[in-house]
């Protein structure tokens, strides 16, 4: 038996990039998709028209219609990769989806946002835990705050989604004097993997440029992913965070800062920021060139729309979150608290 050719080779790398070019989250999402058809309610694959219109109107009563859409998506990604005609892709399927979405369709449910005042609580009480720390030298309560607070200032400012917050790569980030630019090589939305590049720029308060810098040295981060897991002991991952490090980083401390609201999730950092840019002018383009966005339809569902009825309106009541009174005295590294007044006139 001789060795592996070069064609074998260069297959093998083939290989390599092809699993590299799939996201693995919308892959894994089709193999459930794919499992559930067949797996769980023993239907055949190949299958016909008649087989996936039987089974999403089987289903149309028990889940979601976008749930049905995504399981629509799997069956179709996995005849279009094994060779077979696509039935999900048939005018009867079609016109047997558009009634369901008719009869079932609920409105989408959006994620809560957290807004710029839960963003100033929300760093004011971490930064306050990590005075807490530093005083008693807790090394690994020290790291994680430095750490959480860089993942919510960068997340927030630039309406990272947690999986763009995975990939910030140490190597992949400038600074300059008044920013910080982001090369993100790929993403959800990005089909080419063509990357974009972001600036998130210094700020007074709340910086999420003086935030990060002081997190990777402070880790000793000099190349790979930025955001890493942190273990009981303080020993710091090679890999990068992932969505459910984003929600506890979000929603341990807001547990007790917000009691009896919502949760926020990895969205709500994309939704607060779009609220903040809409109350500071920012214009529609401007705000789904910055955070990303390509289409119209998908910017929509986090820009809030500002409607003035002028005098004829009921005013909600002004609810104010306040900022706790924390003295910090003029200890170097606490450069992000700040009082409500002096937010007020920095905004």
């Amino acid at each position: 038996m001789g060795g592996p050719t070069e064609i074998d080779e260069v297959e093998a790398i083939k290989d390599i990039y092809r699993e590299a070019g799939r996201s693995k989250n919308t892959h894994a999402t089709y193999l459930q998709a794919v499992k559930h058809y067949r797996d769980i309610c023993g239907n055949p694959l190949p299958a016909t028209t008649k087989d996936v219109s039987d089974y999403i109107a089987t289903q149309a009563r028990n889940v979601k219609v976008s749930t049905l859409r995504v399981r629509l998506a799997g069956i179709s990604k996995w005849h279009k990769s094994q060779g077979f005609f696509d039935p999900t892709s048939s005018a009867a399927v079609k016109e047997l989806m558009k009634g369901i979405a008719k009869v079932h369709n609920e409105e989408q449910t959006q994620a809560y946002p957290l807004t710029f005042a839960h963003l100033r609580v929300l760093c004011d009480h971490l930064e306050a835990e990590k005075l807490l720390a530093i005083q008693r030298e807790d090394q690994v309560s020290i790291l994680r705050l430095h750490r959480d607070i860089a993942i919510i200032l960068c997340g927030f400012w630039q309406g990272f989604r947690s999986d763009e917050l995975s990939r910030i790569r140490v190597e992949d980030v400038k600074f300059h004097n008044d920013r910080m630019t982001i090369f993100i090589p790929y993403s959800k939305t990005d089909a080419g993997a063509a990357g974009r590049k972001c600036e998130l720029p210094r700020l007074k308060l709340y910086c999420p440029v003086s935030a990060f810098r002081s997190w990777v040295q402070l880790a000793g981060i000099e190349n790979g992913a930025a955001f890493r897991k942190i273990d009981r002991w303080g020993n710091i991952s090679d890999r990068g965070i992932n969505k459910r490090t984003v929600e506890r980083v979000l929603q341990a401390p807001s547990e007790k800062l917000f009691p009896g609201e919502r949760k926020f999730t990895t969205h709500s950092l994309r939704q607060g920021f779009a609220d903040w840019a809409v109350d500071m002018d920012w214009s529609e383009k401007t705000i789904m060139d910055h955070v990303g966005w390509q289409s119209i339809q998908s910017a929509r569902r986090y820009i809030p729309a500002r409607r003035d009825f002028g005098d004829l309106a009921v005013a909600p009541p002004n609810r104010r979150i306040d900022a706790p009174d924390i003295n910090h005295g003029d200890r170097p590294g606490l450069t992000l608290i700040a009082t409500a007044r002096e937010i007020d006139e920095n905004k």
